[in-house]
């Protein structure tokens, strides 16, 4: 409960809503700790899983929505005690023995210790067009937006698995694909290569990557860099799945690695007392929803025993 501004010293502040951090919640609840999930100022929780419509094999052989998987986890954590709060954090700093952490609407709250989950956010081409078309034909949300661009010519930039998987949900409603990847191959999974390459509405371009996004009031079209040459490509819409960044921006000058992800031992420390990490901001992290989930129980546990420790 917060007073006067500021919240009783918790035992643990998980921040971040997605898989890792609504896990890691559920996890301290359970076992006896006071939590506080600052799950982000959205509204939103589950990251960014709820963006994906099929999640196969996921959990336990079901298929499943990321919807429905991150609905599960919230119900899970606050059934068990886990207490979620719809705020950002903004900055933290040490005080005493115990982590204080600001958050956008003014509040602090303090604990014994902080997870960080704060996991990814999906990378931007950084690219003339890009920011001023967003919301007008440029998206990273196929199963959000796709519906808009029935039976139409878009582009989807990227060449991994959520490239693959948003590209195929694409073909589903729209005329044409064009697909752009900067590599001489896919790197997706065997299976989606295979569809996209079966399919007919699939265009590929190699060795490509956009230099701008074309349009005034709308997306017309990409221009593209292939060996040297530009080309244009006429789209209505550009989707980007070109892979992801850390989210630090609220986190302390902890020790990161060349993409920036925070680096830890192999009990999910970091380099700060008191401060943990796990998920997608961790470096090492395996990248699929059951290492999210793994490395949240596993994170959980190392902190319940370090606080241990430190009371004995």
């Amino acid at each position: 409960m917060t007073v006067g501004g500021e919240s009783k010293p918790r035992d643990l502040i998980v921040l971040g809503g997605g898989v890792t951090g609504l896990t890691a919640a559920g996890e301290a609840a359970r076992s006896g700790l006071d939590v506080l999930c600052l799950a982000g100022g959205d509204g939103l929780l589950g990251g960014l899983v709820v963006n994906v419509g099929v999640l196969d094999g996921f959990p336990h052989g079901q298929t499943t929505s990321g919807m429905e998987l991150a609905a599960t986890l919230i119900a899970a954590a606050t059934a068990d005690g886990a207490k979620i709060e719809f705020a950002d954090a903004q900055g933290m700093q040490r005080v005493g023995g115990h982590w204080r952490v600001e958050t956008e609407t003014g509040d602090s709250h303090t604990a014994r210790a902080v997870l960080a989950a704060t996991g990814a956010r999906l990378r931007r081409l950084g690219v003339p067009g890009e920011d001023e078309l967003t919301g007008r034909g440029v998206s990273q949300c196929a199963y959000c937006d796709g519906a808009f661009f029935k039976d139409e010519t878009v582009a989807v930039v990227g060449g991994g698995d959520a490239a693959l998987q948003e590209a195929l949900h694409l073909a589903e409603m729209c005329g044409k694909i064009e697909l752009v990847t900067r590599g001489p191959a896919l790197r997706a999974r065997p299976d989606y290569v295979r569809q996209a390459t079966e399919d007919a509405k699939f265009a590929f371009h190699w060795n490509s990557t956009v230099e701008a996004v074309l349009g005034e009031e709308a997306v017309t079209g990409v221009r593209v860099v292939s060996d040297g040459q530009r080309a244009e490509i006429a789209c209505t819409g550009v989707f980007v799945f070109i892979g992801l960044e850390p989210t630090t921006d609220c986190l302390p000058d902890l020790s990161r690695d060349e993409a920036g992800c925070l680096t830890t031992d192999g009990r999910f420390r970091t380099g700060a007392p008191g401060i943990y990490a796990a998920g997608a901001v961790r470096s090492g992290y395996g990248g699929l929803l059951v290492h999210a989930t793994e490395e949240a129980a596993a994170a959980v546990g190392s902190i319940r025993e370090d606080l241990s420790a430190e009371t004995a």
